[in-house]
């Protein structure tokens, strides 16, 4: 070895002895900071990803909540005669204010059993309709459009051939007997538009207490919104969004994808013209999927990140959403600078006689660095910082990790936050049941995130007799910190209010007049408040939207009906609110006061859990304490719901006459 080292010159040596080692330590590194570098963005960007699918689904299940809730607050209007059957031209007023207030709203629709028909419905290009078929003989409806007021333009008034029964909207809710979804229905919108969209409804069908149908009561959604809604993620660089429906059919996308076919049907995701979707839609055809799963597949030459989610489970629709990311969003740009490292390690090979040692230190050590700092993140020290003064491509790099490792404290940061809500909300609720003597109370709350929008309590108001208890159950419209806030809100306002006397009613007006003011009918709550007396016999309570008490008298072995309520609170300044009461309220009475949470808990099969499961349950247990009432609902309930996640907050108070 020596005698052919001896043979070269030492101006071919020194590059040899100096450059090689430079090149192959150079490469060595690149390859190893190459390597962990894409593990570490490959494992944030699948964060990212999954933070979006979480987000996008909250939103869509927020969204996709609005047609039921307004189809069941106008099922109370009916019931209670605000809106009255036999005189549909007066419903003109109540649907235009809904309309406006739930904006993402298309139509609020209603149809007898007689044929007679209502709807007030919003196009596309934001005009409005009112229509109405008053005469259940005729076969005309008429229809005028109206005013940015609500006012009817008369000289917009036509007619057009219409029957009830042949309205999917009226048959499926009314075939099933239950509150139903349509199927995702093509859609134009409106007037001499050609805008074709997508929609889809959410009936209920009312029945008088003979059982008999007295109409449906709908109300329709554009899903044009959602595509909005998905165009506005960043998803990647280059990715893609899009919703599916159970069938395999597209229901929304984020970019400019045709949804509808050219002959105006719904068109399969694998038979979409955008050939990334069609090949997504292949890749997952057959295939069941009930939470959230990762898949690579080849589409445009390129490996795909696929990313699948269901979504609308909370308000019984089995949609899928799907994330499409190319592999080079994450890698490419450390694709590059890996051939960038390599030829300035060449560079230095050539360079190796003039700078030696020197040079392979100035170009390895930077190097060096970015990865020891990549592997200390990838470990989690989430303060580590790099303070690189180099050449641009080093200090941009060096830059961009600080603000990825910034971008990780703060998520940690309001990890840590929404914990910390979550403990405040939690120490707003009761954490002791009243003491009242004849009477045996207990109350329990399980939010399904981090921070909720149920709410019970147990008020001290001036006035009340020792032996009477008032009891408070409230559900804010939504979850997270918003619906917390205004659940805080309400408690405030209730029990500052407990140092004057007066009706439950007068609780609820007073409430709902201060929670106008701030929310502008923009959010709302329902809320029940019951006054029980270990003495009295009858109860008494009062509603907001909010379900009545279940009572349960053991004497007879009944629970009787109860009804009555108003709106929820937070949507009409100035609504009033009436007390009710209840008599036959004796030794052994118990009462149930809940949160719809826990009837429309859905076990493994879609089936909610329901009132008459609960009845069920008060009626086998009646006899013992009301804290072990409250443990056997609660294991009843956690039981029924099997593997699947709470999707919604679970809160009931129960309360007994002993």
């Amino acid at each position: 070895m020596k005698s052919i080292l001896t043979r070269f010159s030492i101006r071919v040596l020194a590059p040899l002895l100096f450059g090689l080692p430079v090149l192959l330590i150079g490469l060595w590194l690149s390859m190893a900071w190459n390597r962990q570098s894409q593990q570490a963005v490959t494992r944030l960007a699948d964060q990212g990803i999954n933070e979006i699918h979480r987000h996008t689904s909250d939103k869509i299940a927020d969204v996709l909540s609005m047609p039921a809730r307004v189809s069941e607050l106008n099922q109370h209007l009916i019931l209670d005669r605000t809106l009255p059957p036999d005189n549909l031209a007066s419903w003109r007023s109540t649907f235009v204010r809904e309309s406006k207030s739930f904006d993402m709203l298309s139509a609020i629709s209603w149809g007898s059993a007689d044929g007679r028909a209502v709807w007030v419905s919003r196009y596309a290009d934001g005009s409005t309709f009112w229509a109405i078929k008053d005469d259940p003989q005729g076969a005309t409806m008429t229809e005028w459009k109206l005013d940015t007021s609500g006012d009817v333009i008369e000289d917009t008034r036509h007619e057009f051939d219409f029957q009830l029964a042949s309205r999917p909207w009226f048959q499926i809710p009314r075939d099933a007997r239950k509150a139903s979804w349509s199927d995702p229905y093509v859609w134009v919108g409106g007037g001499a538009s050609e805008d074709k969209t997508l929609g889809i409804s959410y009936g209920i069908p009312i029945y008088r207490a003979d059982r008999e149908l007295v109409g449906v009561i709908d109300a329709d959604f554009s899903l044009k919104d959602l595509s909005h809604y998905l165009s506005q993620l960043e998803v990647g660089k280059t990715g893609m969004a899009l919703l599916v429906s159970d069938d395999g059919r597209l229901l929304a996308v984020s970019d400019d994808t045709p949804v509808i076919s050219s002959q105006g049907s719904r068109m399969r995701s694998t038979d979409s013209l955008n050939p990334l979707v069609s090949a997504a839609g292949r890749y997952i055809k057959g295939m069941k999927i009930s939470g959230d799963v990762n898949f690579r597949f080849q589409a445009n030459g390129k490996t795909q990140f696929l990313h699948v989610s269901p979504v609308g489970k909370e308000v019984g629709l089995n949609w899928l959403l799907m994330t499409i990311v190319p592999e080079q969003d994450f890698v490419a740009e450390i694709e590059s600078e890996f051939a960038r490292s390599w030829l300035v390690s060449l560079l230095a090979v050539v360079m190796a006689v003039v700078l030696g040692l020197a040079a392979a230190h100035w170009l390895v050590e930077p190097l060096t660095q970015i990865v020891t700092s990549v592997r200390r993140i990838g470990q989690g020290d989430l303060q580590t910082r790099l303070d690189i003064q180099h050449a641009p491509e080093y200090s941009h790099m060096a830059s961009e990790i600080n603000k990825m490792a910034e971008g990780l404290q703060d998520r940690l940061r309001m990890q840590k936050s929404l914990s910390l809500a979550m403990e405040v909300q939690r120490n707003l609720l009761p954490s002791d049941s009243p003491q009242i003597t004849g009477l045996d109370i207990a109350g329990h709350s399980t939010y399904c995130d981090e921070t909720g929008g149920d709410y019970y309590d147990f008020l001290d108001v001036t006035g009340t007799d020792e032996d009477t208890a008032v009891l408070v159950v409230g559900d804010v419209m939504g979850h997270g910190v918003a619906a917390a806030l205004l659940m805080a809100t309400a408690r405030g306002i209730l029990r500052s209010r407990c140092a004057v006397p007066g009706s439950l009613a007068d609780f609820l007006n007073h409430l709902n007049n201060m929670l106008v003011a701030d929310t502008q009918g923009e959010r709302f709550m329902t809320m029940l408040m019951v006054t029980l007396s270990a003495k009295k016999d009858a109860l008494r309570w009062a509603s907001a939207g909010h379900g009545a008490p279940i009572v349960y008298d053991p004497k007879t072995d009944t629970f009787p009906e109860l009804d009555g309520g108003g709106l929820p609170l937070g949507l009409v300044e100035g609504e009033e609110y009436a007390e009710y009461w209840q008599p036959g309220i004796s030794h052994g009475t118990v009462v149930v006061a809940t949160t719809d949470g826990l009837e429309e808990t859905m076990n493994e099969q879609g089936e909610q859990f329901g009132k008459e499961r609960l009845q069920s349950l008060v009626r086998q247990h009646a006899a013992k304490p009301a804290e072990e009432i409250s443990n056997l609902i609660r294991q009843a309930v956690v039981g029924y719901r099997g593997a699947n996640n709470q999707e919604d907050d679970l809160t009931f108070v129960v309360a007994k006459v002993v």
